[in-house]
């Protein structure tokens, strides 16, 4: 059995002579050279099986598509990251909710948030604390039914009369769902400040006073 590779190229199954290659890569023109090898050194009294020769041609026409679906992806990949860089700078200047722990006061100011509720809960409550862990504040707000619940401090300590000072302040929000106490994610309110692109993880926003967040611990921009 004989198989004329100029046949072959007449059908478009060889890629063009010109087509760079590493030394170190099997290319298709290479991978049917072999074929073709094999197929004339073959023993004519036990030919190759028609059924094996066809597997072989699948086989190579699979890893082509392969390579040529991983090349697509990794151009797909490189347009949408620089969409993303594009809409993240529009986010300078403006604010969002992010998934924090953490909080700004400002002088004369006031720390915004929201809570998901998963359930109907018997109470939900959010304490404040300060640098050291030692809870200064908690706003209590008593039974609450699933779904989204905003809440803001004022400043104000537990003895309603004196305030806190400007600064960082960190959050701890539970649920009582069904007599069982349930830590909840805490949103906050925070102003954008710049994007960056980071090597390991991706396109960074800076939150004022707060540091670097990913653009998936944005829950909404305001």
């Amino acid at each position: 059995m004989s198989i004329d590779l100029n046949t072959l190229k007449s059908l478009g199954l060889t890629e063009p002579q010109a087509a760079a290659r590493k030394r170190n890569e099997l290319g298709q023109e290479d991978f049917l050279k072999l074929m073709v090898t094999q197929l004339t050194s073959q023993n004519p009294l036990k030919p190759q099986d028609g059924a094996e020769f066809v597997n072989q041609l699948a086989q190579f026409s699979t890893v082509t598509g392969i390579q040529q679906l991983q090349s697509s992806f990794a151009d797909f990949a490189a347009s949408a990251g620089k969409e993303q860089a594009l809409m993240a700078a529009n986010l300078v200047g403006r604010s969002a909710l992010i998934a924090s722990d953490k909080a700004i006061l400002a002088a004369n100011g006031k720390i915004e948030g929201e809570l998901n509720v998963p359930a109907q809960a018997d109470q939900v409550y959010v304490r404040i604390m300060d640098k050291n862990g030692n809870s200064i504040r908690t706003l209590e707000f008593g039974p609450q039914t699933e779904g989204p619940l905003s809440f803001e401090w004022d400043g104000k300590l537990d003895d309603e009369l004196h305030f806190a000072d400007p600064g960082l302040y960190k959050l701890k929000a539970e649920a009582v769902l069904g007599g069982r106490t349930t830590a909840l994610e805490t949103q906050i309110v925070a102003p954008v400040e710049s994007v960056t692109m980071s090597g390991s993880k991706g396109m960074e926003v800076q939150f004022g006073g707060l540091g670097r967040y990913t653009l998936s611990d944005i829950r909404a921009v305001l």
